[in-house]
């Protein structure tokens, strides 16, 4: 059975209008939303906001992105900065630092998505889970998105999850938010400096050699 229930959320973040709602069927009270293939720009938005699974992005799939987690974090994962970057600016601002051979510390750990958008809480948690010592979300800066407005569901829910995760203990200074354009590959290694940081800090608070705050 289709797990759509018709709740409509992802129709309405869709920055390319690519998603309508069917005519209720089969007994149903509503209908389910319909992704128009012609329309869609693939950058994942609806597959992160649905809390029903019930979409799936081609190449980019839950199981996908969560089988990168694991692997970054296999080992030594307090030692780990995992930074979800898109792929148009901050993955391509990571490209510039390495052309500008800018210097910043081998504890992160990149993986690649279309657009900040595409990243779930469920992400997130997978990563916390396996022990990161931190997690950056990286993205196009606000109204330069290649998806229109994308990244402003990111900043909407990452104000949330910040909260949330605090709530479990995670200090905000473990999950963090950085805009970064293709072409400021400085400043992409300089917020990974500070995330690295922020994974030391940690560190001695868990061994206790943090002496008292």
């Amino acid at each position: 059975a289709d797990p759509c229930t018709g709740c409509g959320i992802c129709v309405r973040v869709c920055p390319f209008n690519a998603i309508v709602m069917t005519q209720p069927y089969e007994g149903k009270s509503r209908g389910i939303a319909q992704v128009i293939d012609a329309a869609c720009q693939g950058c994942g938005t609806c597959a992160s906001t649905c809390n029903f699974e019930a979409i799936e992005m081609p190449s980019f799939t839950d199981e996908q992105i969560l089988a990168q987690i694991d692997a970054a974090l296999a080992s030594n994962a307090e030692e780990k900065v995992l930074v979800f970057a898109c792929n148009w600016c901050s993955y391509a601002g990571a490209d510039q630092a390495g052309v500008e051979k800018l210097q910043y510390p081998p504890s992160s750990r990149v993986i690649r998505t279309m657009c900040s958008g595409r990243v779930d809480e469920k992400f997130l948690a997978r990563a916390f889970e396996r022990g990161a010592g931190a997690v950056l979300v990286t993205g196009c800066r606000i109204g330069d998105c290649h998806y229109i407005n994308a990244n402003q569901q990111t900043l909407k829910r990452f104000n949330f999850w910040q909260r949330r995760f605090a709530q479990k203990g995670i200090a905000p200074e473990r999950l963090q938010l950085q805009w970064v354009s293709a072409s400021e590959g400085k400043l992409f290694a300089t917020r990974l400096r500070e995330m690295h940081e922020v994974v030391k800090k940690q560190a001695l608070v868990g061994s206790g050699a943090g002496g008292k705050a």
